[in-house]
């Protein structure tokens, strides 16, 4: 204590987060509470949509939401309920600066606090959104996928994950550079059938034989038919900027 080599013009900072999911089964999902006048609170679920979770999820730093849950799906809070009639566009990078009723105007009770499941894959480092080296939020933190019997049907899961119909091909060998941290999952072995990557068949988290320079990545399909009687035909539909 006390032994250094700085001046106060080297003091350290930090920034916190006033979002928290809490009451999920995983990191990526839970009750919203926000931070506010020396307090945590929930959020009612009056008006709440896919809109004000992909912004809260956002914040948590996760691409975007999956599911907003409603009625207190994942157990009720207590103590103030901070935001009512939140109204997002989905634009806003913090639930507080969508718009809502003033802080504490609510007509709700716990049982009706709002929350959200995030999505907790994302592609980076691809030039279109469709594409880049396969990420998975574990642990409160993003890792890397090991290429280890990396195929397409690993791809596919991926890309319905993220929001595609689909993987066009899958890539070895950092295709998309090589990541940082953690190296999260390896020997994936996925059907194809799986909802999302986590529920594929894998030696265990963070147990692997590899380096970043064998990061797993996707190219997923960025156009889809919407509307036929069958999936050969409907209209067309391209995927940009985080929407179809």
């Amino acid at each position: 204590w006390g032994t250094h080599n700085c001046g106060h013009r080297e003091d350290a900072g930090v920034v916190c987060n006033d979002i928290i999911l809490v009451g999920g089964s995983t990191w990526y999902e839970g009750r919203v509470e926000i931070y506010y006048s020396n307090r945590w609170g929930t959020v009612c679920d009056d008006l709440w949509d896919i809109n004000d979770a992909s912004v809260a999820c956002k914040q948590l730093g996760y691409p975007k939401a999956l599911a907003y849950k409603a009625a207190a799906y994942f157990g009720v809070g207590s103590g103030a309920i901070w935001l009512d009639n939140v109204g997002c566009s989905g634009t806003e990078t913090r639930v507080h600066s969508c718009s809502a009723n003033s802080w504490g105007s609510n007509d709700c009770s716990h049982g009706e606090d709002a929350g959200v499941v995030c999505q907790s894959v994302r592609l980076v480092g691809g030039v279109y959104d469709s594409e880049g080296r396969v990420e998975i939020f574990q642990n409160g933190q993003w890792g890397t996928v090991c290429d280890d019997n990396w195929s397409l049907n690993d791809a596919h899961v991926v890309c319905r994950e993220v929001g595609f119909s689909g993987a066009i091909s899958y890539k070895t060998g950092a295709f998309y550079g090589a990541g940082t941290g953690g190296i999260f999952m390896d020997d994936v072995s996925c059907t194809g059938r799986e909802g999302r990557l986590r529920d594929c068949r894998f030696p265990g988290w963070s147990y692997h034989n590899c380096g970043h320079t064998e990061d797993a990545g996707v190219v997923c399909r960025g156009v889809r038919l919407v509307g036929g009687s069958s999936s050969s035909e409907g209209r067309v539909e391209v995927f940009y900027r985080g929407s179809w």
